[in-house]
């Protein structure tokens, strides 16, 4: 067992760190006891105060100035679980957590609560993700889980909401970190839709995974020439859920499940975006999630796309060799069987 001492302390390393750091894992880069964690929560919230007496926030606030640097949560302290996948957005019940970037400075952050406004021009990063709050309660809190104001996000009361995170200056030396975060009720059906999963699939080879639900027919075409082509597509893992709604590459890719070594379980993902259903070439979106390959992704015609999955699968070729083989408006359409 590791041990430390610190001003007359004495005792396990992680009881040390907790001594310092009061259990804020966010800080120490461990993973420390949850209820060390959840009584950091609390003390920090107070949570004699009673949540309901909380207003809830209409429209846009002035531009907020957290207290600590670090990734920024939209959450219900004292409900959920931290997510614990990778990337920009990656969200649970009752949780979003937002990567802050590199910057060493205390970020500056805009709330919007109401109607969905749309996307507001003049951000390097604009990303969106669905959130389930299952208590009616969301605060947006710095990594020291200090609540920026004390105002309830969850306007609808229970149920999803679409998040909307615009950022500029993540990992710029000597500049503090913007935000604007946008949370917009999401349709009460009577059923929860459910967060996106911290790991996509549990899959070992290649996944299509879809991300526009505007067109169904386009949709319903591509599933028929799946079942009815020929037995490459057999290997294709087909992801339909609208929790992975309007999800760029990156974040479809950091929630790939991996390996011990940190390997990806599927190199090779599809995704069936807006530009891919709205062609009848339903030109695909292919991208490989190897962290140490560096290719672009590409575009690949479904019909050339089942000779794609078996040549990787069989390391015949490398993603890369058929992104070159790309035509002018990147699309890929060669067929080989």
């Amino acid at each position: 067992m590791l041990t430390g001492t610190a001003g007359g302390f004495a005792g396990p390393l992680d009881d040390l760190l907790q001594e310092i750091f009061g259990g804020h894992r966010d800080i120490i880069g461990g993973d420390l006891d949850q209820e060390v964690t959840r009584q950091a929560q609390q003390a920090r919230w107070g949570f004699s105060m009673q949540r309901s007496d909380w207003p809830l926030l209409e429209g846009r606030t002035r531009p907020l100035k957290t207290k600590e640097w670090g990734d920024l949560t939209v959450m219900d302290p004292d409900a959920g679980k931290e997510p614990r996948g990778r990337g920009f957005l990656v969200a649970e019940r009752d949780w979003l957590r937002i990567d802050a970037g590199d910057a060493l400075e205390n970020a500056i952050v805009t709330l919007y609560a109401g109607d969905d406004p749309g996307v507001e021009s003049g951000w390097v990063t604009v990303e969106e993700i669905t959130v389930t709050s299952t208590t009616g309660f969301l605060a947006l809190c710095d990594s020291g889980y200090e609540a920026l104001r004390k105002v309830n996000l969850a306007t609808a009361g229970a149920g999803p909401y679409l998040v909307r995170v615009h950022a500029s200056d993540r990992s710029v030396d000597g500049r503090k970190p913007r935000f604007l975060i946008q949370v917009i009720p999401g349709e009460r059906t009577g059923a929860e839709l459910e967060p996106p999963r911290t790991t996509i699939e549990d899959s070992t080879g290649p996944l299509l995974v879809r991300t526009s639900f505007a067109h169904s027919d386009e949709w319903a075409r591509l599933l028929q020439a799946l079942e009815g082509g020929s037995d490459a597509y057999d290997s294709l893992t087909v992801i339909d859920d609208q929790a992975y709604a309007g999800f760029t590459a990156d974040q479809i890719k950091a929630r790939i499940g991996r390996h011990d070594e940190g390997r990806p379980d599927s190199r090779l993902v599809l995704i069936a975006d807006e530009r891919a259903l709205a062609s009848t070439e339903l030109p695909l979106l292919a991208v490989n999630s190897l962290p140490d390959d560096n290719n672009e992704p590409f575009r690949i015609t479904l019909a050339a796309a089942g000779s794609l999955i078996v040549n990787t699968e069989l390391a015949n070729t490398s993603l890369a060799d058929w992104g070159h083989g790309a035509e002018s408006d990147g699309v890929y359409r060669e067929e080989h069987y």
